[in-house]
């Protein structure tokens, strides 16, 4: 049985685990990017059960009821500062404008029809419909955003892989007029071992 044992490398571990995890927060700054209004949404979503946490069933109810409107019109917002940024864009195409132009119609009838179930019971089968009908156009804009991102994700992926690092880093003599590298010193196998030794032997015998 062999006795030679490897030494533990914790950079085999570490190494591996923090480029993973760079990896996903790029990625999900890129989809936050990407789609804001999902981002918020979903950010939004996953705060109310521990916010509204011990907080009286009165409350709860008021809460759930008026955050729709509310939230309806952060989307508003994020989707016309993307708007605005795809026309000021002159590489976006007619269909991505049009989207956007939709997306922000949408929100501003959802926030409508929110205000009006929440503020006119009068109005409040109208608002519904409103409202259905900004969820219809969010999940086709979400599901839209989505797909085409990850198509360009997995486009920039592959452009990644294909890339070949150099085989070694340029060293002083790599570039064009560097002065190249000093060549290691060599013994003259035709020089006489006499005269190789005879330093040696004079600082041998010397007092």
């Amino acid at each position: 049985m062999s006795n030679n044992v490897k030494p533990f490398n914790s950079g085999q571990i570490f190494k591996p685990l923090a480029r993973t995890g760079i990896f996903l927060a790029r990625e999900v700054a890129e989809a936050a990017k990407n789609d804001p209004a999902l981002a918020m949404r979903l950010a939004a979503g996953a705060l109310v059960p521990p916010i509204l946490d011990g907080v009286s069933p009165d409350v709860t109810l008021v809460t759930a009821n008026t955050i729709v409107p509310v939230v309806r019109g952060a989307l508003l917002a994020m989707n016309t500062m993307r708007c605005i940024e795809t026309f000021k864009n002159p590489d976006s195409k007619g269909y991505e404008k049009g989207a956007d132009v939709i997306r922000v119609v949408s929100d501003m009838a959802g926030m409508v029809g929110g205000l009006a179930m929440l503020f006119t019971p009068q109005y409040a089968a109208l608002g519904a419909k409103l409202m259905g009908t900004a969820y219809s156009v969010d999940i086709v804009s979400h599901a839209f955003r989505g797909l085409t991102h990850g198509a360009q994700r997995i486009k920039l992926w592959q452009n990644e892989l294909n890339e070949k690092p150099d085989d070694h880093p340029p060293g002083p003599g790599d570039g064009p007029g560097s002065t190249p590298p000093t060549p290691p010193n060599r013994i003259n196998p035709a020089k006489p071992l006499a005269q190789l030794e005879q330093p040696r032997q004079l600082k041998l015998f010397q007092n």
